[in-house]
């Protein structure tokens, strides 16, 4: 089969839609008050310099999933056991985030019909997508781009002409010191949803310009992050920020005030679009990004996997709350005590072990030999068998997609990451 490719600028759409898709209606936190547009600023910034670590790893991996790089820096067993834990923890992601659209959809439409309904159409969407093949959601994403960007403009230009806008709520800017702003970036900011890019380590190897790739990341991070804190900045300029931090959906109530006399009425309707389809796409990232891992660890077609893992997601989305406020305590929990490990911890190790790996193998290697993170490509990717320069790699039969390198000895001169050669 031949490999998935996805190009810079369908990256760039899936990573803009999977940043906007909760952040842009859920409340970011608000524990910097009125600077919260500032603390958004900042966690951007945090999200940029994750951002470089992550894509730093596959730089050096190119050709290799996470789930296969892990085994080569920390050992078979250890590695296995850390990639099951992502693929958890991706899970456990997707299902808060269908849970997000479930509540969202049942406060704003379909009042009268079960959360569960809600959430498992929207998981069978999710998951006939997947089964079509990355590429089809990421061309998907760029016509859904067009249209949130349309939907964005709509929704400002509703804001401006209802008059509704008090920029003095914003003043002073700083009045409480910058204490609350660093707090809330620490706390928040910089996690939700900018270190949640962590899921495209899983994408980037289907890149089919690595450096374009990359580049086009950190444009929609940068852009994400400014229609955030703008949208932040607009929600308390509109609402105030005691009803903006006591508010589940505060972007929904700002653009609900903006109806223009009799003519314009109920504009909300735009961000309850713009929500499901930023969750849509969000849920799909990670779902994708477990399901992916999953086939690479236990060599199992990619298909065979995403309709048994739609059935776990839905399963964990009934036991994370019984309310939105349970939902909201049990999240937060998530955020600041294990979502950091993941994100950050993990991560920072495994960047680590690489650097120590490169160091060891440039100082194996003799005049005349080559060292380094060396990769192969085969025609195969995940679903075949190629050779490398220094080392052999092999997938899961299947599905396509990188394949996935063992480390040994190779022929000739010059040691790849499986061992050196003569």
């Amino acid at each position: 089969m031949e490999k998935i490719r996805i190009t810079p600028m369908q990256i760039f759409s899936l990573i803009l839609l999977f940043e906007l898709g909760t952040g842009l209606v859920v409340n970011l936190g608000m524990e910097a008050h009125k600077d919260e547009w500032l603390a958004v600023l900042l966690g951007m910034i945090i999200g940029l310099l994750l951002y470089a670590g992550y894509t730093m790893l596959y730089l050096w991996f190119p050709d290799m999933l996470p789930t296969a790089y892990y085994k080569l820096l920390l050992g078979k067993y250890l590695g296995t056991l850390l990639g099951i834990g992502y693929m958890v923890f991706f899970m456990y992601k997707a299902s808060r985030d269908l849970m997000d659209g479930g509540l969202l959809v049942i406060a704003t439409t379909l009042r009268e019909t079960p959360v569960f309904i809600v959430n498992m159409l929207m998981m069978l969407t999710v998951a006939y997508t997947l089964h079509k093949g990355l590429e089809v959601l990421a061309r998907t994403s760029l016509i859904f781009f067009a249209f949130m960007m349309v939907v964005g403009v709509l929704s400002l230009l509703l804001i401006a002409f209802a008059h509704i806008v008090d920029i003095n709520r914003l003043l002073p800017v700083l009045g409480d010191g910058i204490g609350p702003v660093l707090q809330s970036v620490s706390r928040t900011n910089y996690q939700f949803p900018f270190a949640e890019v962590v899921a495209f380590t899983m994408l980037l190897p289907y890149l089919n310009h690595s450096k374009k790739g990359i580049k086009a990341g950190y444009l929609a991070l940068l852009f994400s992050g400014l229609i955030l804190s703008f949208g932040v900045a607009t929600t308390i300029a509109v609402l105030g920020v005691d009803i903006a931090e006591r508010s589940y959906f505060p972007m929904l109530i700002t653009v609900g005030k903006a109806s223009i006399s009799d003519f314009i009425q109920r504009p909300d309707i735009f961000i309850v679009m713009t929500f499901i389809i930023g969750i849509y796409f969000k849920i799909c990232i990670y779902f994708f990004a477990a399901v992916i891992g999953i086939s690479n660890i236990f060599n199992i077609p990619y298909q065979k996997v995403v309709y048994p893992l739609t059935l776990i997601i839905l399963t964990l989305t009934a036991g994370i709350g019984r309310s939105y406020s349970e939902f909201l305590l049990k999240g937060g929990k998530m955020l600041y005590l294990v979502d950091p490990i993941f994100f950050i911890v993990l991560p920072f190790i495994l960047l680590i072990a690489a650097m120590i790996r490169k160091l060891v193998f440039r100082s194996r290697s003799g005049p005349g030999t080559g060292g380094g993170f060396g990769t192969g490509t085969g025609d195969g990717g995940m679903g075949g068998a190629g050779t490398g320069t220094a080392g052999t790699y092999t997938g899961a039969e299947g599905s396509s997609g990188p394949g996935c390198e063992i480390p040994g000895g190779g022929p000739g001169s010059g040691g790849g990451i499986g061992g050196g050669g003569s």
